[in-house]
């Protein structure tokens, strides 16, 4: 998996220089959205061709404009003043306050010309922001006002023949000056900016809303990593994790369609082991395979959550000064202390478990949650007996007078034990379940194979077949998924990935 280093844009601290004072203070406060705002130009926008590679102008009108915001349209696109005003009255009113109150860095931000963090860090700073929208504000200069723009994404999307589609995204190049000799900062916005689909998607809807507050995630999180003084960006299953809990966030409640999938696995490969931390690595084996990545990676979230018993570690996790597992591992240590989960192994084995045990209360299962209670984890067929398995990856097979495996390399074995809640380390529950997994930390390492009991109960071999779900709904289209995640769909594997570029003296470099 990629790793995109961090070294700070000359560019960027140029814009710091020329800032105007931010209205509202990106606050959230009120939500006064002015319809279709007079003398203001029609302006241009570059934008991905998610089936090419290519980018291509977009001619755009400015329909609503509110104290933090402005929603920008594609010209001759079909987008009402009704839709933008919806989106920008959203924004102001929800998404905006609960985003800042769950994922933003909430105090002083300082910048002495060199570096930029929380003013105490900052050795002879001036504060130049307040929150990370601020941040955001002030690293493109302007007003600092987001800028919302809704257009049909170019993605190859065709009802009844492909069934994906991308719903928005966030293109952190938008945040360097624009090159026009470089390769991709010629491309660049200069803008503080999140891209809407309004194919399928329908802008002010609830579906549009909830991809937004997943883009605008992604947005914060690359600030965030400029106030924490990250060396990488976050590895992709943090960021889409935090942006799953966005997603919850928003809504107030689960994302059913998320809980669906995992119990669905319409691709046949969760039960496989398949889930979020190898991102997207199985594409070759189903079309659906990354929608394992996207159910799996917000089970996890939403388990970090409901056990640490608030969103506080979400926000650990995006401050924290590490990109990758150690982030996520420290910040469930300090929130959660005493179960060991300073160590990710402990970690990942506690939530496989949880997903097959999902006892009501304890560290196996979701706290009973309404929606989460109906997580069924499912085991290997039968007569299956070898499988190979991804770093992060688990599968369950049922034991029947099965001794417990010795550990090998990275594979590891654990028994577990739903009728009474429990799970061993050293000896497997007759009628209980073993779970084989791969407790490699690193996302680049090798699939290694591992063995299970080819033994299948009659219940879980009923809850075996693909495109069941816990609750009661239909698996069908369209899916969104992620702009890079389209782009590898395309056969653009090493193309320019859509998160943060390598940055040395102005330029961006694509590691």
């Amino acid at each position: 998996m990629r790793k995109i280093q961090f070294l700070l844009c000359f560019g960027i601290f140029a814009f710091l220089f020329c800032s105007c004072d931010l209205p509202g203070g990106s606050d959230g406060g009120g939500s006064v959205v002015i319809d279709n705002p007079t003398n203001v130009q029609p302006r241009k926008f570059w934008a991905q061709n998610l089936k090419t590679e290519s980018f291509y102008q977009v001619d755009a009108v400015l329909l609503a404009e509110s104290p933090n915001c402005r929603v920008w349209a594609e010209r001759g696109a079909g987008v009402s003043t009704a839709m933008a005003t919806a989106m920008a009255r959203e924004y102001e009113d929800n998404i905006l306050p609960k985003m800042l109150n769950t994922f933003s860095y909430n105090g002083p931000i300082g910048f002495n010309g060199m570096e930029i963090g929380p003013i105490a860090n900052i050795k002879d700073g001036m504060v130049i922001a307040n929150n990370t929208m601020e941040l955001a504000g002030r690293l493109v200069g302007g007003d600092g006002k987001l800028a919302i723009l809704l257009l049909d994404i170019v993605d190859g999307f065709k009802p009844r023949e492909n069934e994906m589609y991308c719903a928005g995204y966030f293109w952190a190049a938008n945040f360097y000056e624009n090159n026009p000799s470089h390769q991709y900062l010629k491309y660049s916005n200069e803008s503080s900016m999140i891209y809407i689909d309004i194919y399928p998607g329908n802008p002010g809807s609830v579906e549009s809303c909830t991809t937004f507050a997943h883009e605008l995630q992604h947005l914060m999180s690359f600030v965030n990593a400029f106030i924490s003084n990250k060396k990488y960006t976050l590895d992709t299953w943090i960021d889409e994790g935090l942006s799953s809990a966005a997603e919850w966030l928003y809504l107030g409640e689960q994302v059913k369609s998320k809980v669906n999938d995992y119990n669905s696995d319409i691709s046949g490969l969760i039960q496989k082991g398949n889930n979020f931390f190898v991102w997207d690595n199985r594409g070759s084996e189903s079309q659906y395979a990354v929608l394992d990545d996207y159910s799996t990676v917000y089970l996890f979230f939403q388990w970090l959550r409901l056990q640490s018993g608030n969103t506080k570690i979400y926000n650990e996790i995006t401050l924290s000064k590490n990109h990758d597992y150690t982030a996520v591992s420290e910040a469930a240590d300090k929130a959660m202390g005493g179960n060991g989960y300073a160590d990710w192994e402990t970690l990942l084995k506690t939530w496989l478990a949880a997903n097959y045990i999902n006892a009501p209360t304890g560290p196996y299962g979701y706290r009973n949650d309404g929606t989460l209670k109906n997580i069924r984890a499912k085991t290997m067929p039968a007569g299956i007996k070898n499988i190979l398995l991804a770093p992060g990856e688990g599968v369950y097979s049922i034991t029947n007078n099965y001794n417990l495996p010795e550990n090998r390399l990275n594979i590891h074995y654990t028994a577990l034990n739903k009728a009474g809640n429990t799970i061993s380390d050293s000896d497997t529950y007759s009628g209980g379940a073993l779970l084989t997994f791969n407790a490699n930390s690193n996302i680049e390492g090798k699939t290694e194979g591992g063995t299970t009991t080819g033994v299948a109960s009659y219940a879980e071999a009923y809850n075996d077949a693909p495109g069941r779900s816990a609750l009661g709904a239909s698996f069908s289209g369209p899916f969104a998924i992620g702009a890079q995640d389209m782009l590898r769909r395309n056969g653009f594997d090493n193309g320019p990935f859509l998160d943060l570029p390598r940055l040395k003296k102005g330029t961006a470099l694509f590691e």
